[in-house]
């Protein structure tokens, strides 16, 4: 999964692997691949938040508990 997300933010974005979620930072907010980022993350179970920070938008995830 942490492969795939990277493979698909390429240059547009940070991945960091957080506790068994990810953190994604958006540097480049116009070729970003939203959909197919939150696609990604919803169909493997996560939950996702959007955050802004140090000017920068923050994809915050962790898998949903049942």
């Amino acid at each position: 999964m942490y492969q795939r997300l990277i493979e698909r933010v390429g240059s547009t974005g940070k991945v960091i692997e957080d506790y068994g979620g990810y953190e994604i930072i958006v540097t480049d907010n116009k070729e970003f691949p939203w959909f197919d980022v939150f696609n990604l993350l919803v169909e493997n179970g996560f939950q996702i938040w959007i955050v802004k920070e140090n000017d920068h938008l923050q994809i915050m995830s962790k898998p949903e508990v049942n």
